[in-house]
């Protein structure tokens, strides 16, 4: 009974671990498919803003489809009047002024009709080479217009973006249109006109049947997760080795905990080594619950036993060390506006921007909601502050690359010299208040302890 028990807690906790596993896949890959979203919502909106700027005008010039393209960063582009014919091309085509092009081009003729579209991977009309065009109407005096800029998806942000989507080794990222062609791909740029089928056969045909699943193939076998961007007819679809992907419950510790199972019940001895086996998977699984499902950060828990643990460190050492207080400005509205899954990929694309702007050593965690603590070892108070503002300006550039919805962060900064965590974090708190106070977007320092000393418990003699 005793091992029949082990046994079932054991296969029971491997089994809960890789559901989990398998679960924080899928979110990752719906978060990258909704920022893909929320990124093609930003674009036609800003050739929303640029048309009605340049392109209303009973009278367009090249020059005027210049400034728009050069505004939301295209040098191909096209303008139509209300019946779908050629106003104005970029780069300059002469023979296709007054043709209509809306029965080749899908996406521009859904935007005659009057709704913004994006298109599958399609020929450039002026130079023929693979695009993907985002169409958006406008109204002029003249009727309704038709402004469509044509991208090349990998040079974008959100090209890198897909990128580093997924960091679990051997992994493949694809951004693919409704015929599976490649519109961006992790650690290659997709060639023109090439297709998901002809890199991975097996994984083209599942994919169009259903959203998840696994299968053998030359690289082991592969477990995959798809999802759709909405209000596109794009798809974001991620495989990933299964050995990479469930490192951490099948490893060692997993068969060494079942052969030893296995000696227990033939031999009926070892009990103690099978509990210490079964504590050891138990931390395992302890491990993967300290990290937050969303940002992919250190939760809140481990977050705090690492402030604890480098003050300990501090204090033997007699060195210094920073905490770092983040708030992202406004995050509500982005969640009142856009919606809460807007808001959960502005939290992930925030969270890679500040993991990959710091050292290995610092520590950097979601705090909670969309706060963030960073826990600076061996850093005095300038050291902090030029972190400090390098973490904010690194936010506030992307914001400007509009790669997301704009946001900003304020930041309060604390030195520790002596006292608790608490009263760390409790400082850092008291100056991103006044962060926030003062207009945000800034970076505040923490006044230091007013008494560090009378906060030393009494030495007895």
């Amino acid at each position: 009974m005793i091992v029949g028990a082990l046994a079932a807690v054991l296969a029971g906790s491997q089994a809960d671990a890789r559901r989990a596993v398998a679960q924080r896949l899928e979110q990752r890959t719906a978060s990258g498919a909704q920022f893909a979203s929320l990124y093609v919502r930003d674009i036609l909106a800003r050739e929303r803003r640029q048309a009605a700027t340049w392109l209303a005008a009973p009278r367009t010039t090249p020059g005027a489809l210049q400034r728009a393209s050069d505004a939301i960063g295209v040098s191909a582009a096209v303008l139509l009047d209300r019946d779908g014919r050629v106003l104005q091309v970029l780069p300059a085509k002469p023979a296709l002024l007054g043709q209509v092009i809306t029965g080749k081009y899908r996406h521009l003729a859904a935007a005659v009709a009057g709704r913004p579209a994006v298109s599958n991977v399609v020929p450039s009309a002026a130079r023929g080479v693979p695009v993907v065009g985002f169409a958006e109407p406008f109204g002029t005096v003249a009727g309704r217009r038709v402004f469509s800029g044509a991208f090349d998806v990998s040079a974008t942000p959100l090209g890198r973006y897909m990128n580093h989507l997924v960091v679990i080794p051997g992994r493949r990222v694809y951004l693919v249109d409704a015929k599976q062609t490649l519109i961006a791909s992790s650690g290659r740029q997709p060639r023109g006109g090439e297709t998901l089928g002809q890199l991975d056969g097996r994984l083209a045909r599942l994919v169009r049947s259903q959203p998840t699943g696994s299968y053998p193939s030359a690289r082991g076998s592969q477990s995959f997760v798809s999802a759709p961007v909405p209000g596109t007819p794009w798809r974001v679809v991620v495989a990933v080795p299964e050995s990479a992907l469930y490192y951490a419950v099948n490893g060692a510790s997993r068969w060494l905990a079942w052969a030893a199972l296995t000696a227990l019940a033939i031999a009926g001895l070892l009990i103690i080594g099978i509990g210490s086996r079964l504590l050891r998977s138990r931390r395992e699984l302890d491990h993967v619950a300290r990290v937050d499902s969303l940002t992919g950060l250190s939760n809140r828990r481990d977050i705090e036993e690492t402030l604890l643990a480098t003050i300990g460190a501090a204090r033997r050492r007699q060195r210094s060390f920073a905490v770092l207080l983040m708030d992202i400005d406004h995050f509500k509205s982005v969640n009142d506006t856009l919606g809460h899954k807007a808001g959960d990929a502005v939290l992930v694309d925030i969270a890679q921007n500040l993991r990959s702007a710091m050292r290995t050593e610092d520590a950097l965690g979601r705090w909670g909601g969309e706060e963030f603590l960073a826990v600076l070892p061996d850093t005095d108070r300038e050291g902090a502050l030029v972190v400090a503002e390098r973490l904010r300006a690194r936010v506030a550039d992307q914001a400007a690359d509009a790669s997301r919805p704009t946001v900003t962060v304020t930041i309060g900064v604390a030195v520790w010299v002596t006292g608790s965590a608490e009263a760390l974090v409790g400082r850092a708190d008291a100056a991103l208040y006044a962060g926030k106070a003062a207009g945000r977007d800034n970076v505040q320092l923490a006044a230091p302890d007013p008494d560090p000393e009378a906060r030393q418990p009494a030495v007895s003699r």
